[in-house]
């Protein structure tokens, strides 16, 4: 296999174990993030990087960062007349009542996003459980070979 190219890695496909030469993904601009974040499907082009989105190992903060655009409107209570302690109150209760059920319902949403995007149910845990296998299983061949070869 010829050395990778910049924005080029190789890598073994999680679904039949051959070795494979993925291409960064490319982004969605601004306004197409917008759409996704609040819920919208990304024409295909931007299939490799939904994928690489909701898979990656920061997918859950990348979640983390989608609700909080969704809870952007809550700030217009702040218009509704009446004392600012009652308003500011009913912010935290929204804001706190939609954060529990976003965070307890985080991997069926992806799932759901990836489905929506044309990937099969399951594939985002896959290859989560997948990638932390071989990053635990690295971690103990170095802390073995580290361990074999002192002489203590």
């Amino acid at each position: 296999m010829p050395p990778p190219r910049p924005g080029i890695r190789s890598g073994r496909c999680c679904l039949t174990g051959t070795t494979i030469q993925r291409v960064r993904p490319r982004r969605p601009g601004p306004l197409r993030w917008l759409w996704y974040a609040i819920g919208g499907t990304l024409p295909d082009a931007y299939r490799p990087w939904v994928l690489w989105d909701l898979s990656a190992p920061t997918w859950w903060l990348r979640h983390f960062a989608r609700v909080q655009l969704m809870f952007l409107p809550l700030w217009l209570i702040l218009l509704v007349p009446g004392p600012l302690s009652l308003r500011f109150s009913m912010i935290a209760a929204g804001y706190v009542t939609g954060l529990y059920f976003s965070l307890s319902f985080l991997e069926d949403a992806c799932e759901r996003r990836l489905v929506r995007h044309g990937y099969p149910t399951g594939l985002n845990r896959r290859i989560r459980e997948e990638a932390a296998g071989g990053d635990r299983a690295e971690i103990v061949a170095m802390y073995a070979a580290y361990h074999w070869d002192r002489p203590d």
